[in-house]
């Protein structure tokens, strides 16, 4: 038995089978987006309100999955509260800093492995072991689910244009620049029915209507 080629073999088999397991690490693991503590407050009184938090670097890999802080975003969660009998418009073109769609946001953390894909296809090229193929096909894959599963789950934690409803709550992030975020914002709710617009704030998070 030649000793020296099996060798040989079993280096191979074990390189490519290294290069099989590293090609599955694409992947998206978040944890769903609770809503944020509210100030308790009386019943009977007719009020809107609403808690933030900015999320640190811990808390964008624990609910995004992915450093956006990195990329120049800043999420801020907001938890908004209609305590009252009025249907009240929210708008993200209310605010006083600029936020950016999540579709963008999550576009710019895409998990991507063209360079490894290229690394793997070039060695099989040169070295003619078309096992080393199997992994750029494995991780394009996998990034494709990955990058599917963030579109979707950015999406559904991201607070879009909406109507809220009477003694109801919202819940989800806003994506701003990092250079642009400031601790103290404000946006605005608005009942059309009345024509009236309610503003909220960082300063002032809870009024009476």
């Amino acid at each position: 038995m030649n000793f020296k080629k099996l060798s040989s073999q079993v280096g191979l088999f074990g390189l490519c089978l290294s290069l099989l397991l590293l090609s599955g690490c694409a992947h998206y693991r978040a944890r769903p987006l609770q809503k944020l503590p509210a100030t308790i407050r009386q019943s009977s009184e007719q009020t809107v309100s609403f808690e933030y938090h900015a999320l640190d670097r811990s808390d964008c890999k624990d609910y995004l999955d992915r450093n956006v802080q990195a990329k120049g975003y800043q999420p801020i969660q907001l938890t908004i509260e209609n305590n009252s009998l009025r249907f009240l418009y929210f708008s993200l073109s209310s605010f006083d800093i600029p936020c950016i769609s999540a579709n963008e946001v999550a576009s710019t953390v895409h998990t991507s492995t063209v360079g490894r894909a290229v690394g793997y296809t070039v060695a099989g090229l040169v070295t003619f072991i078309w096992l080393l193929f199997i992994p750029a096909i494995v991780d394009g894959i996998g990034s494709d689910k990955a990058n599917e599963q963030l579109d979707i789950d950015f999406a559904r934690k991201a607070m879009h244009n909406q109507t809220i409803a009477p003694n109801s709550t919202i819940n989800g992030l806003i994506f701003v620049p990092y250079e642009n975020f400031n601790d103290n914002f404000s946006f605005s709710l608005a009942d059309h029915e009345k024509n009236e617009h309610f503003k909220l704030s960082t300063v002032k998070r809870s009024i009476k209507i």
